[in-house]
Parts: C-alpha cells; sequence; structure tokens
C-alpha cells in the first residue's frame, strides 16, 4: 500500500504526516473524522496541474503525538508555514470543514477559496440523527462502543457515514470501502489526542467570509447534514450550494472527478492576489 508520505511537519509535540503533489496554485486538504489524508488520493491524482497538500490530524493515519493541549487551527497554519505556502485553497470534508472555516476568519488573508463538503461547524446547535435510519445505527454503534467491540462500530460507521443511513449497507464498495474500514479502523484505535482548543463559534460569524466559498453535500448523506448545508450556503454572502446526487459524506471516494472538477472550479475563481 503506498501512503505517498512526502515528510512530517513538527506542531507542538506532533509531527503531522504531510502529502504533497502537483505543481501550480495551492489546494490544501483536511480530511474527515472517519478517514485521513488518503481519502483525497484518488482526487489529487485528477489534479497534477496543482499543488495539492493533505496531512493526518492528530489521532489520525501516519500522524505520530502525544496527549497535549492543541489548536487544529495551529496545526494547519504549521503546515501551511512548513510548506511555503502563504496562500491557498482549502478543502475541507465533514470535520476538516469545521477547521477549514475556523482558520479562514482567523486568517482571512491566507485564504483564496473554500470548498466546503459535508462540512460540520464550530458552535453549530447540536442536531441529533433526525431519520429513523441514522437514530437506529447510531443507538447500535453507541452499543458496540460500551460492548468495546470496534470492528463492530466501523461496520456500523461505514453503513452510516460511506453508504449514507438510507442506503443499502455496502452501496460503496470496492477499494473505497476498504480504504474507508482501514482508515476509520486505525481511528478507532489512537490514543487520547489531549484537549483541544475551542475556537471562537462560526455558526454566527460566517457572514464574514469574503472570498469564493462552495458548499457541496451528497444527497445520500444524513438529513441534518444536507439541512446544516444549506443554512450554511445561505449565511455566506455570494457562495455557491451544490448537491450531489446519490453521494454520501465522503464523496470525494465515491466520485473524485466530481469532486477534481469542484476543486478546480473554486481554484479558478478564486480572486487574484495582490
Amino acid at each position: 500500500m503506498t501512503r505517498d508520505l512526502f515528510g512530517v511537519v513538527r506542531s507542538g509535540s506532533a509531527d503531522l504526516a504531510v502529502s504533497r503533489s502537483g505543481d501550480g496554485a495551492t489546494i490544501v486538504l483536511l480530511h474527515a473524522g472517519v478517514a485521513d489524508r488518503r481519502s483525497w488520493l484518488s482526487t489529487v491524482s485528477l489534479l497534477p496541474d496543482f499543488e495539492t497538500i493533505a496531512y493526518d490530524r492528530r489521532g489520525f493515519g501516519d500522524t505520530k503525538y502525544e496527549a497535549e493541549v492543541h489548536s487544529s487551527v495551529d496545526d494547519l497554519a504549521a503546515v501551511m508555514n512548513a510548506c511555503g505556502v502563504d496562500r491557498s485553497v482549502l478543502v475541507g470534508n465533514s470535520q476538516g470543514g469545521r477547521i477549514a472555516i475556523d482558520f479562514a476568519l482567523a486568517n482571512p488573508d491566507r485564504v483564496d477559496a473554500l470548498l466546503l463538503l459535508g462540512s460540520a461547524i464550530s458552535g453549530a446547535p447540536s442536531q441529533e440523527p433526525i431519520e429513523d435510519s441514522a437514530r437506529q445505527l447510531v443507538a447500535l454503534i453507541d452499543r458496540a462502543e460500551g460492548e468495546g467491540d470496534l470492528d463492530e462500530v466501523n461496520r456500523l460507521e461505514a453503513h452510516l457515514w460511506l453508504d449514507g443511513p438510507d442506503s443499502q449497507e455496502g452501496r460503496v464498495g470496492g477499494a473505497a470501502r476498504t480504504l474507508f474500514l482501514e482508515m476509520n479502523g486505525l481511528a478507532l484505535r489512537s490514543q487520547s489526542t489531549g484537549e483541544a482548543a475551542e475556537p471562537e463559534s462560526a455558526w454566527s460569524r460566517v457572514a464574514a467570509l469574503r472570498m469564493p466559498v462552495t458548499v457541496a453535500v451528497g444527497t445520500a448523506d444524513q438529513l441534518h447534514i444536507r439541512q446544516r448545508s444549506a443554512v450554511l450556503a445561505s449565511r455566506i454572502g455570494g457562495s455557491t450550494l451544490i448537491e450531489l446526487p446519490g453521494l454520501g459524506h465522503l464523496a470525494q471516494l465515491e466520485e473524485p472527478y466530481r469532486c477534481a472538477e469542484l476543486m478546480r472550479d473554486l481554484a479558478n475563481r478564486k480572486p487574484q492576489r495582490t
């Protein structure tokens, strides 16, 4: 298995594993909380005319760390600084989207554009699954966690996050499913990362974002995530909301060509640097 490891970036006590490829305008990719940087590899292979940077957050993939107080925004800044990147397009999936938004609000001069895929957002009202199928899966996940059966947790989370709760289990198969189970299996077994510093809530501040923003969400994703994506897009003036027919929470694993197209379009719409 090829990890496409570029190197490591030191941030606090963590050695963040980073992949870097291509040449051109920079796109930094932030993975979901059930994945790692490998979730972007198929998409990255379609973007050789861009410099793409993806890294494993603490608790994921190849990153090594000790439990400590840390900031995901500071870790992202450390990666960009070490790679000599002043500004970039940020692409975030799920929790990666939350970090991209937090970083853009704190450092607007370093972000050319944002692509948010099924994004979380700091400070958003807590939302429980709405559809019965999702509630049932979450209850089964909670029970498996209580029993310490991480393999069962992984199987159930693949249904919830990869297939989508209203889809048949195994809808997404082959290499994509194998990779999901490997990535999430590592995350489920990781040690504590320590206390994460909480940034100021972004929920009420996203209207301050002035760079081009695309919010995309799969129609097979959970209903509350689709609803949150619509609200997020409505709060960001000039943003674009795109529904991805038939895709779940990790659209890049299912349709890397479509995701690469979204990235290319957004990068080409970014404001000119001065």
